[in-house]
């Protein structure tokens, strides 16, 4: 049995472990599952159990031979592999002082952890129907919380506010199921961060101004470098739009997320670039980038 996160005050009683360790047997069928544990409630999560979609498979397989890093998807790993992943970035993430869950323990595709608290997308779903500025607030920062990540040489992988919880005044995340910096570019993969957070933020607005305050909440802080590759991956995606705007489409709400996103961070990276009209690397176009 390996011991996880040792820097922690959340740790659980001999008892309440070896109470832990029968509940991960009696849960192996589900993905998962949460119990009862010293008082407080843990959550048990097996990545062996459900089986991946043939989507996801057919992008792993084809991700080497793409020729724009951004499209690339994490590295493949065993069920074993991709604990070891939630347990590694957790641990990176709580190291550079953002709040997480804790992991009690793990052992080859299984993991248990702490309740997460206050979930973003929960407290959204809340606010939505009673207050529409402190939602938006919400939304904005989160664009900061990604910021300081991003500062931090960090990488989330997925920053959707389902993925993200509060805890006091700090934003936190969790559910590390992603490494798209091991297979592209550190600020590449910051880019793409930023790309899916936005389609959530401009997806979910409540005020027509919320998604600039949160982009100048995330350029005020971030990394130069990410701001670069973010054009390049605007610039591919919003190809995409006329598609995506044809009258009568049916596109789902994924699919005007995707154009709300898409269409807002490439306004607003269009008028940064005029303001910044110096600064090397300043371009929409897609070139060849000049690393992998």
């Amino acid at each position: 049995m390996d011991r996880t996160q040792s820097e922690t005050d959340e740790e659980l009683s001999p008892a309440g472990l070896e109470a832990l360790l029968k509940l991960v047997v009696a849960s192996e069928r589900s993905r998962v599952s949460s119990v009862e544990v010293d008082g407080r409630t843990v959550w048990i999560k097996r990545y062996g159990v459900e089986a991946r979609s043939v989507a996801k498979w057919l992008h792993r397989v084809i991700s080497p031979l793409m020729p724009l890093p951004f499209l690339r998807s994490s590295p493949a790993a065993s069920a074993a592999g991709l604990a070891a992943r939630e347990m590694r970035k957790a641990a990176a993430f709580r190291a550079a002082g953002f709040p997480t869950v804790t992991i009690f323990y793990g052992q080859g595709d299984v993991i248990a952890m702490s309740d997460a608290g206050t979930i973003v997308q929960e407290e959204l779903n809340r606010l939505r129907r009673s207050d529409a500025v402190r939602h938006d607030d919400m939304l904005v920062a989160c664009a900061e919380a990604v910021a300081r990540v991003h500062l931090a040489g960090l990488c989330h992988g997925r920053p959707h506010p389902r993925d993200m919880l509060v805890k006091g005044r700090m934003f936190g995340f969790l559910d590390f199921e992603e490494e798209p910096e091991a297979s592209m570019p550190l600020e590449t993969a910051q880019a793409r961060d930023v790309w899916l957070l936005f389609l959530q933020i401009a997806g979910q607005a409540l005020r027509p101004e919320t998604p600039k305050r949160a982009f100048a909440a995330y350029r005020q802080i971030a990394p130069p470098a990410v701001i670069r590759e973010l054009r390049r991956v605007v610039g591919f995606f919003s190809l995409f739009n006329p598609v995506l705007r044809l009258p009568g489409r049916f596109i789902g709400r994924d699919g005007q997320r995707m154009l709300a996103g898409t269409s807002f961070l490439k306004s607003a990276l269009s008028k940064d670039e005029a303001s910044h009209p110096n600064l090397p690397g300043q371009t929409g176009e897609l070139r060849k980038p000049s690393h992998d």
